[in-house]
């Protein structure tokens, strides 16, 4: 069995052939699953190492970016703690790596895989100043060559103020655009920050986006 393939052994095995006397059917049919065998082993392979490729390849090419923003002046401690009894957390959603335009039309393969949609929550920290200054903190993972969407949004805490109040309340901030929302009873607020560029997705939906750089 020496200059026989893997599976034609097994075959011959397994049917209880001579292997001496091995017929061409079974010649043929070992020799054609030792090549599929083989062929999908090294897809596997290339599949890892492509896969380990880009992520490594992305670790390289992503930043963790830490913002300070200062998103309302002189409030008192009384207007800072209404807001935050309405609200359990500020939160920021990644949605994706580069532009909806780039993805579509001028990415590589790599790129729109880079692209894909994440959906990454990552929290942000609200701080009242003894001036009066409420900012938001928080770090972003910003690629360096597509940049970064992201929209942020608002865990509303439950038995707390209503949609309509806390939209008002947070109608004083400056850096923040309340979006609106069909849900007649709200959980989450979305909302955009001024500071940021903003861009619509093929889906309609606004973002943040930050370029790259």
């Amino acid at each position: 069995m020496g200059n026989l393939d893997v599976m034609t052994v097994a075959l011959i095995r397994l049917l209880g052939i001579d292997a001496l006397n091995v017929p061409a059917p079974v010649m043929l049919l070992g020799f054609t699953m030792t090549a599929l065998w083989a062929t999908l082993l090294v897809w596997i392979g290339w599949t890892i190492l492509r896969a380990g490729l880009a992520t490594v390849s992305e670790m390289l090419e992503v930043r963790q970016v830490k913002h300070t923003l200062a998103i309302a002046r002189g409030l008192t401690k009384h207007d800072f703690e209404q807001i935050r009894r309405g609200i359990k957390a500020w939160r920021l959603l990644l949605v994706r790596y580069g532009t909806d335009e780039y993805l579509r039309g001028m990415a590589s393969d790599a790129d729109r895989q880079l692209g894909r949609t994440r959906y990454e929550v990552i929290n942000m920290k609200l701080a009242l100043s003894n001036i009066g200054e409420v900012t938001l903190t928080w770090s972003l993972p910003v690629h360096s060559r597509l940049g970064s969407q992201f929209r942020c949004y608002i865990d509303m805490r439950e038995g707390g103020v209503g949609s309509d109040v806390l939209t008002g309340m947070l109608s004083h901030y400056d850096e923040i655009m309340v979006q609106p929302t069909e849900a007649a009873h709200p959980q989450r607020m979305y909302f955009l920050l001024k500071r940021f560029r903003v861009v619509t997705s093929t889906e309609g939906v606004k973002q943040n986006m930050v370029l790259p750089g």
